[in-house]
């Protein structure tokens, strides 16, 4: 909708809301005039800053020759097609003469199937040089790309090459060397400072860490058959009977 458009539509609105001003109150008279209007607003300012579409890519020389050889080769396709259909309608023809009796009708109809036959056979090759030209012009933009792909990929190597030189790779393996000998003396250091026994207990407390964090063995589970309780008052019986026993004895 264009600038005019939104004019008249508001012009409209205008009159509207003039007639339903004399049923209804003015709020309602000036909010349908303000909806109305933003509608439009909406509408116009969609169309002057949407995404616009984006053209689709420029048809090269090559495509348009590549549309033509196909194009040109369908024809030829159809033209055998029909001619081959037409032999054979010919060639039956020409039985039904020999049947009838009417050999040299036979004897034209078979010249101009075997003339036929020679034009197929000229146009047969046209179409393979033609399939040969569509083949090779397909290979030669897929060898465009590729090289294409190469060019680029051969920029962004020299864009990453230029990002660090020679100097500066060599410089930051010398202080990665720098930082791996500092860590290797200091290393010596502590050891050489230490004693035997205190790297005997150093190996000791280490030894201790590992085994606290290996898993806690349980106990197996016994496979034989636990011995029974015996009653309340059979144990009851044999204290009676340890008593008497040791009575008598006492006598």
């Amino acid at each position: 909708m264009n600038l005019e458009a939104f004019i008249s539509v508001s012009s409209v609105s205008t009159g509207w809301c003039r007639e339903i001003f004399r049923f209804q109150s003015l709020p309602a008279c000036a909010y349908f005039h303000s909806s109305l209007n933003m509608r439009c607003f909406k509408v116009i300012m969609g169309n002057l800053f949407g995404k616009r579409h984006q053209s689709p890519p420029a048809i090269s020389q090559q495509d348009q020759a590549i549309l033509q050889l196909k194009t040109q080769r369908d024809k030829i396709k159809q033209y055998v097609r029909r001619n081959e259909k037409q032999m054979d309608h010919e060639r039956e023809m020409a039985k039904q003469l020999i049947r009838d009796g009417r050999k040299d009708r036979a004897l034209l109809l078979l010249k101009k199937k075997r003339y036929q036959e020679t034009i197929i056979e000229r146009t047969l090759k046209q179409l393979d040089q033609i399939d040969r030209m569509v083949h090779d012009l397909e290979f030669a933009e897929i060898e465009r790309r590729v090289v294409e792909g190469l060019k680029s990929g051969n920029e962004a190597l020299k864009q990453m090459s230029q990002m660090f030189s020679i100097e500066e790779v060599e410089k930051i393996m010398e202080e990665t060397q720098e930082a791996a000998d500092y860590q290797e003396e200091i290393s010596k250091l502590l050891s050489g400072n230490l004693s035997e026994t205190d790297l005997e207990e150093v190996e000791s407390e280490l030894q201790a860490l590992i085994d606290s964090e290996e898993p806690l063995k349980l106990p197996e589970v016994p496979t034989e058959s636990l011995p029974q309780p015996v009653s309340g008052g059979k144990e009851r019986e044999r204290e009676r009977t340890a008593k008497q026993r040791v009575a008598v004895e006492a006598l």
